[in-house]
This record gives C-alpha cells, sequence and structure tokens, in this order.
C-alpha cells in the first residue's frame, strides 16, 4: 500500500511523465531523493515508455471498440438494423430445420446472435489466431441482448 506522499509524486509522474525529478519533488513538496527512491523502486529503466504504452488500452477493449465501429457503422449500413435481419433469418432458419426434422422448430433473431457466436468461437479454434472471430464474437454476443431486449420489450441497459 503506498502512502499519501508517494501516491503524491507517482500521480504526478503519470500526468507528467517527462518532469525531472526536481520538478517532480517541486510540484509535490517533497525532496529529490525521495523521488529518485520511489523512482528506483520500480525497477525498470523504461518506466517512461512503459507509461506510455500502460495508457494504451488493452486488446480487449480495443475488440470490443472494433466491434462497435462495425456493428453501430458499415455493417448496420450494409445489413440494416440486426433485430431485423436476424429475425429474417430466423425464419429462413426455422422453415428449413422444420422441413427438414418434420415437426415445428422456432428459431428466433436472439438463437441466430448466439449460432454465430458459436460459428466465430469454433473458428478462432483452428488455424492460429485471427482478431476477426473475437471481434465478430463479441459483436453477436452484444447483439443478442439486444434482440432479447427487443423482445422483452426493454429499453434501458440495466448493468
Amino acid at each position: 500500500m503506498m502512502t499519501p506522499k508517494e501516491e503524491r509524486v507517482w500521480r504526478h509522474l503519470v500526468v507528467n511523465r517527462n518532469a525531472s525529478v526536481a520538478e517532480t519533488a517541486d510540484a509535490c513538496d517533497v525532496d529529490a531523493a525521495f523521488v529518485e527512491n520511489l523512482i528506483a523502486r520500480i525497477g525498470s529503466p523504461n518506466w517512461r515508455q512503459e507509461l506510455v504504452s500502460a495508457a494504451e488500452p488493452p486488446r480487449r477493449v480495443k475488440i470490443l471498440s472494433k466491434a462497435t465501429e462495425l456493428t453501430g457503422g458499415d455493417r448496420n449500413a450494409a445489413y440494416g438494423p440486426p433485430y431485423k435481419n436476424l429475425s429474417d433469418c430466423a425464419a429462413v432458419m426455422s422453415a428449413y430445420l422444420s422441413v427438414k426434422n418434420e415437426m415445428p422448430v422456432a428459431v428466433s433473431a436472439e438463437d441466430v446472435a448466439w449460432l454465430m457466436t458459436i460459428v466465430k468461437m469454433t473458428r478462432a479454434i483452428y488455424g492460429g489466431f485471427h482478431e476477426d472471430n473475437y471481434v465478430d464474437a463479441s459483436a453477436y454476443a452484444s447483439i443478442a441482448g439486444e434482440c432479447r431486449a427487443i423482445e422483452a420489450g426493454v429499453d434501458r441497459l440495466e448493468v
């Protein structure tokens, strides 16, 4: 656990990563030896560069951002609202499965979204790392939630 004094110094260094030891000491009302000792404790000579890379969002955030961009932009423009598109897919799938199985089968828009998530999950198993499988799976999972909310008449996100 850090002391309030240490937190003050680290906060200053994170926000002002190019600040010198003397500038940091002045800004935080501590002596330079305290700042040097604190910096030495992190054990990395490249800490200033590491702070820059640490500021970059983690891959999971990038994947979700790309999924948001695609599902709310290009793909929405190309295929229309997901609920409508997946409802149409569900109707075709229901008809196909009903005829094939000689019994009624009802597939919902949410089912289609989850099935597409399974397709993407299965594809991720084969042939190395293809980030689009994760982007698409996260988009389909969120679309499944949207479909369920539409069918349940829920207007707001309750997470």
